[in-house]
């Protein structure tokens, strides 16, 4: 058999067309039916794409910055993830999931995923929801969601940080909210609150880079495996294991940032600043700096009592103060991308609202 006939042709879907996505993703996924891949129109690629024959999905994914990789998932992968998470939710056939969270994401379609195999319609009223912290936010704040997740058996929360006072506000109004780590590359969530689901292995590098193996990571990327080794992906996230046996994540590999000689962990900081009063979110940049060479810049959602001298002073209580941001930009709400990353190139763009 030449290379070439070894290759099939990725179909491509509109995330608006739910009906014929379900039906492709059950044929890739059961019947050995071709590979689909779910994108913008506006993002549809000119040129066909072409992968070998044990491809189920591709999944475009980037990151804050808007880098586009394509993830390939095959049958087995994409069918390991979701086994493995409904054993941890002892999800039963028949019992449903809402579609909460958009199809040109890995947990959007992992949701139809697990839907398929349980055999069941999704439905907004589902025993299993998957939001984003966003979302979360918002359904506490009293929208339309917070019925159908209180009533849930159960509500994943992934696709970024979690702030610990979202998930304590979330459980105290009765949402069985159950955070999750993971990313396109292991077929969504692969860690459920601080622990691994059954089968996925973590392992930390002498630089606390977090190491994932198991049978839910992808084949590789489409032009690119850079990561994947030894049956697993080597994530750009920076972790630590808890004192009681859980695993926290500290922030991306990318985002420790050297400013005036200090090394700062950009993630760690932000999680401190989460921890204050009036704080929604928060995601740190950095710009350059004669003075300091990289200055660490604070986008805050929140209210108008946040100041850039109480941050600082928040910070200092448990880092060095070298570390604390030396610019803010308040927001109402950050702007965001894709299913609920920062935005850093609009939030670059935004006037600061204070600086030293």
């Amino acid at each position: 058999m030449s290379a070439q006939s070894s290759l099939r042709e990725v179909v491509i879907f509109a995330p608006h067309q739910l009906a014929e996505i379900t039906t492709a993703l059950k044929s890739a996924l059961f019947d050995a039916g071709p590979p689909l891949l779910v994108l913008e129109e506006a993002s549809w690629p000119t040129d066909p794409l072409q992968v070998s024959r044990e491809v189920a999905l591709v999944v475009a994914t980037s990151g804050s910055t808007g880098s586009v990789k394509y993830v390939l998932h095959s049958a087995s992968t994409l069918l390991a993830s979701a086994n493995a998470t409904h054993a941890y939710l002892d999800a039963q056939p028949g019992e449903r999931w809402a579609l909460r969270l958009p199809l040109t994401h890995i947990a959007g379609l992992m949701v139809l995923v697990r839907s398929l195999l349980l055999n069941s319609p999704l439905s907004e009223n589902g025993e299993y929801q998957a939001v984003v912290p966003t979302q979360l936010f918002r359904a506490l704040r009293g929208d339309e969601t917070l019925a159908p997740l209180k009533n849930a058996k159960a509500v994943l929360v992934g696709g970024g940080p979690s702030d610990v006072k979202l998930i304590e506000e979330a459980r105290a109004a009765g949402i069985k909210a159950i955070t999750t780590y993971g990313m396109s590359e292991t077929a969504g969530g692969c860690v459920y609150n601080g622990r691994p689901l059954t089968g996925v292995k973590i392992l930390l590098d002498s630089a606390q880079q977090i190491f994932l193996s198991g049978p839910q990571v992808a084949l590789g990327y489409l032009h690119d495996s850079t990561g994947f080794q030894d049956g697993g992906f080597l994530t750009q996230d920076i972790g630590q294991w808890r004192e009681d046996g859980l695993l926290e994540i500290l922030g991306r590999a990318d985002d420790i940032v050297i400013s005036g000689g200090q090394k700062i962990l950009l993630g760690a900081i932000e999680e401190r600043i989460r921890s204050m009063p009036g704080v929604i979110d928060v995601h740190l940049f950095t710009r350059k700096s004669a003075e300091w060479g990289d200055e660490v810049v604070c986008a805050v959602a929140g209210g108008k009592s946040i100041t850039l001298s109480s941050i600082r002073d928040h910070v200092a209580e448990r880092f060095p103060r070298s570390s604390a941001p030396r610019a803010l930009i308040l927001l109402a709400e950050l702007p965001l991308r894709g299913i609920g990353k920062p935005d850093r190139d609009t939030l670059k763009t935004l006037p600061l609202t204070e600086e030293i």
